[in-house]
């Protein structure tokens, strides 16, 4: 087996991992957070996540200046999930024109359960991992 080959069978073997990881966590959210048929309350809930785990203010503006979704798509969301309760607005005591947005108890919640499935899963995956396991026997998981 020459070096090309080597290195073709290490790369699909790093593709298929990580198609698999990318794949266990999409089961893994779609099961915890409410992101049903569209990627917007997803990209919404990772930003509001982020700036919450960096100690960092979040504004609607900020939130809305965030993705590249309409307008009326991320506002029609936003709304669900600020009804739903997976994220709380607040007045900014800084100036009282800009909002805040944070997460709630009930999605800091589901992050840390997504946390302990996806490192159980991930290990799993990683460690079950051959070079040569390139054709899981498993049925799709996209097909459930």
């Amino acid at each position: 087996m020459g070096f090309n080959s080597i290195q073709e069978n290490m790369n699909i073997q790093k593709i298929n991992e990580v198609t698999h990881l990318l794949i266990k966590v999409r089961e893994v959210t779609n099961e915890h957070l409410p992101i049903t048929h569209s990627i917007i309350p997803y990209q919404i809930l990772l930003v509001v996540m982020y700036h919450h785990m960096r100690n960092e203010k979040l504004s609607v503006k900020q939130l809305f200046n965030s993705g590249s979704f309409s307008e009326m798509g991320n506002r029609y969301h936003y709304r669900k999930l600020l009804e739903n309760k997976w994220i709380h607005l607040h007045d900014n005591p800084a100036d009282f024109r800009l909002k805040l947005i944070t997460p709630s108890e009930k999605l800091l919640q589901a992050f840390s359960v997504i946390t302990g499935d996806l490192e159980t899963a991930f290990t799993s995956i990683l460690l079950d991992s051959s070079p040569f396991d390139l054709h899981p026997t498993n049925t799709s998981p996209l097909s459930s």
